[in-house]
C-alpha cells in the first residue's frame, strides 16, 4: 500500500435506523486503542465545523443510558479504507474553540456488552469448555456483539452446571483471561494462537519508525498508520542489520492509532504496535474465524 493520500469515512448510526455519514473534506483527529485485555477498547475523536443539524445528530449525554448510537471509523489511504475502530457512542459534544466547532466523540468497542451482558445458562455433564466459552459468546450477540473465534481449550465440565452473571467476566473466568472484543466480535485466543489472514510483511518499506524496543517476549514499536493491521494477526518483522535480532514472526496484541486526516491541515498519523513471541520453540498457530 502507498502511503499516500489519506482518507477517511465517519459514520453514527442511531437507533431509530438513521446514519449519517462523515467524511472528507471535514477534518478529523483520532486516537484508538485497540488489544486484547478484557476490557472495552477506546476511541476518541475529534471532528472539525460540522453544522449545528449534524452536531446535534452527534450529540449524546453520558447519563443517556437508553440511548444507543454505534460509530464506525474506516481509513486508510485513497479508496482503501478498512475498519479501524466499530463501538457504542458513550457521549458526544460539541464546543467552540477560537473560529473552530469541534466535535468530541468519546466511543467503546463492545462498551455495551461489558457494562449490560447477562447470561443466565445451564449446560450438561460433559460439556466440552469450548461448548461453555461458544455459550457465553453467543449470548452476547443480544448485545451487539458477534462471535469471532474460539482456539484450543481443552477440558469438560464433570456435572451439570449452572452460569449466572455478567457474560464479559464469565467469558474471562472461562477462558483464563484470555477474552477480548475487537471491532464488535468477540474472541478467545491462548498466547501462541492467532487469526487467520495475510501474514503482513513490516519493514522500513511498509512504514517502521525507529528501533523497536523489547521487554520480555513484548515488542513494541511505531510505523506509518497502518489501518490493515488488525488484534490478533500474525506479522513477520524484518528491520536492518543491526537489530536483526528483532527479526522474525509475532502476534499484534495492542495497536494504537493516532493522528489527523485533513485536506486543510498537514499532520501525521502514526501507529504503535504491542506484539507477543512465543517463548522457545513454541510456534504461532492459526484458529479460523466465523
Amino acid at each position: 500500500m502507498d502511503k499516500l493520500g489519506r482518507n477517511y469515512k465517519f459514520s453514527v448510526q442511531s437507533v431509530g435506523g438513521s446514519t449519517l455519514l462523515i467524511e472528507l473534506p471535514f477534518t478529523i483527529e483520532f486516537d484508538i486503542t485497540r488489544n486484547v485485555l478484557t476490557s472495552a477498547n477506546v476511541a476518541s475523536i475529534r471532528i472539525y465545523n460540522l453544522n449545528e443539524n449534524h452536531r446535534g445528530q452527534i450529540r449524546k449525554n453520558l447519563n443517556d443510558y437508553g440511548v444507543k448510537k454505534l460509530a464506525e471509523l474506516r481509513a486508510g489511504y485513497g479508496s482503501n479504507l478498512p475498519i479501524i475502530f466499530s463501538g457504542n457512542i458513550s457521549q458526544a459534544w460539541s464546543v467552540r474553540e477560537e473560529i473552530n466547532f469541534i466535535t468530541q466523540i468519546e466511543s467503546f468497542d463492545g462498551g455495551f456488552a461489558f457494562a449490560n451482558s447477562v447470561t443466565n445458562s445451564s449446560l450438561p455433564e460433559g460439556s466440552t469448555q469450548e461448548t461453555v466459552i461458544d455459550t457465553f459468546m453467543k449470548n452476547l450477540e443480544a448485545y451487539g456483539v458477534q462471535k469471532g473465534a474460539i482456539g484450543s481449550f481443552p477440558g469438560s465440565l464433570s456435572r451439570s452446571n449452572s452460569f449466572s452473571g455478567n457474560t464479559t467476566e464469565l467469558l474471562k473466568e472461562q477462558t483464563g483471561g484470555n477474552f477480548f472484543i475487537d471491532n464488535g466480535k468477540a474472541y478467545a485466543l491462548n498466547d501462541n494462537e492467532c487469526l487467520a489472514g495475510p501474514v503482513m510483511l513490516i519493514d522500513k518499506n511498509s512504514g517502521l519508525l525507529g528501533t523497536p524496543v523489547r521487554e520480555q517476549t513484548i515488542l513494541n514499536f511505531d510505523m506509518l498508520f497502518e489501518p490493515r493491521l488488525f488484534i490478533g494477526q500474525k506479522i513477520e518483522l524484518k528491520t536492518n542489520e543491526k537489530e536483526k535480532n528483532f527479526n522474525g514472526e509475532y502476534k499484534i496484541i495492542s495497536l494504537k492509532h493516532r493522528g489527523i486526516i485533513s485536506d486543510a491541515v498537514c499532520g501525521s498519523a502514526i501507529t504503535s504496535v504491542g506484539m507477543f513471541a512465543p517463548l522457545g520453540s513454541e510456534e504461532l498457530k492459526t484458529v479460523v474465524s466465523e
